[in-house]
């Protein structure tokens, strides 16, 4: 292969993934600057929920916050393909909403200089002294939600919990990162806050916040915070890897975005379960509390456009790994007494 040529098509793929990047991590930075994100704003319950209506897999990480910021009535989604395959068309007219995965190329071995720009390979070691590299590049696919779809049959979206039936459910959340890590949750004072040397969270009285949804989605933030334990998911390699202002902002972004999640999850910030106890928004409150501190971190991270996707694949972890410590109490329920007893 002539070697010009080579060198140009290297440098086509690179530029290709650096602009869909780019690209992204623009669209969400604007978004967050302007207060639009789903942890900034009232969405409809299912919109965080996006699911490919063919294949019933869930989206997750970055690809979950792009097709929430879409706030469409339905979280189904598919590509044109997928839709044409149903018997349905995309009515005419209609644009697609662009989503990220990253796929593995096939490329050759390259020098140390060319190792050294593209961060987005993984090494292999060959016995001959030679590496075998993975190349990934960040590919733009397109899915077009049910409402776009002609004659695509819309679920009625289920109402919202009962305000003690979501309290019950983020309660249970809490409980399971304080009984099954060690986690200790401390109320008083005026700020909240994790300790990661005492394994602590420190939270006001309940008193002090404007309602039910200020206050247990303060908790869920400071939970997604604690995970960072070594008794929990470890993720002290990770905030090492960033130094200063900007490791405290990528560790607020994905505490942020978690809390977001969990939220909806439990119930906590749908219909009747975010209206009760609380004011007619819900997130009117913490939106402006939060709107203005995330705006603030965005400047430190906004050049690297990695880090918006990177947190929102490590707070969809974070909500996995606490929603299976809920599960894993919810299940251990019918035997809680029992087990008491004979720990005594």
């Amino acid at each position: 292969m002539d070697a010009t040529k080579g060198h140009r098509d290297i440098h086509q793929v690179r530029q290709a993934k650096l602009d869909v990047k780019n690209e992204v991590a623009k669209q969400l930075i604007e978004a967050m600057e302007s207060g639009n994100t789903p942890w900034q704003r009232p969405w409809k319950s299912q919109s965080l929920m996006p699911i490919n209506g063919a294949t019933q897999s869930g989206y997750r990480g970055v690809n979950r916050i792009l097709l929430a910021l879409q706030n469409r009535s339905s979280n189904i989604w598919l590509t044109f393909n997928q839709a044409n395959d149903a018997g349905y068309k995309v009515r005419k007219g209609e644009k697609g909403t662009p989503i990220v995965k990253v796929v593995e190329l096939d490329r050759g071995e390259r020098n140390g200089r060319e190792r050294g720009e593209d961060a987005s390979s993984s090494v292999d070691g060959q016995g001959d002294g030679k590496e075998a590299r993975k190349a990934f590049i960040l590919r733009r696919y397109f899915v077009f939600n049910a409402e776009q779809i002609e004659g695509f049959p819309i679920p009625v979206e289920e109402p919202g919990l009962l305000a003690h039936e979501s309290v019950e459910q983020v309660s249970n959340v809490v409980e399971a990162m304080k009984e099954q890590t060690g986690l200790m949750v401390i109320h008083g004072g005026n700020n909240a806050c994790y300790v990661p040397s005492l394994h602590e969270v420190r939270l006001p009285p309940k008193r002090a916040f404007d309602g039910l949804y200020d206050y247990w989605v303060t908790a869920l933030h400071e939970c997604a915070h604690a995970s960072m334990n070594e008794r929990c998911m470890n993720r002290t390699e990770a905030i090492s890897k960033r130094w200063g202002d900007e490791a405290y902002a990528m560790e607020e972004l994905r505490a942020e975005i978690a809390s977001c999640l969990l939220a909806h999850t439990t119930g906590l910030a749908r219909g009747q379960g975010a209206s009760s106890g609380g004011p007619a928004d819900p997130y009117a409150h913490h939106r402006e509390q939060h709107a203005a501190y995330l705006r603030s971190w965005v400047k430190v991270i906004k050049n690297d456009p990695m880090a918006i996707l990177s947190a929102a694949k490590d707070a969809d972890r974070i909500c996995e790994y606490i929603l299976g410590l809920a599960m894993k109490r919810e299940a251990m329920a019918p035997h809680r007494e029992w087990v008491a007893a004979y720990e005594r």
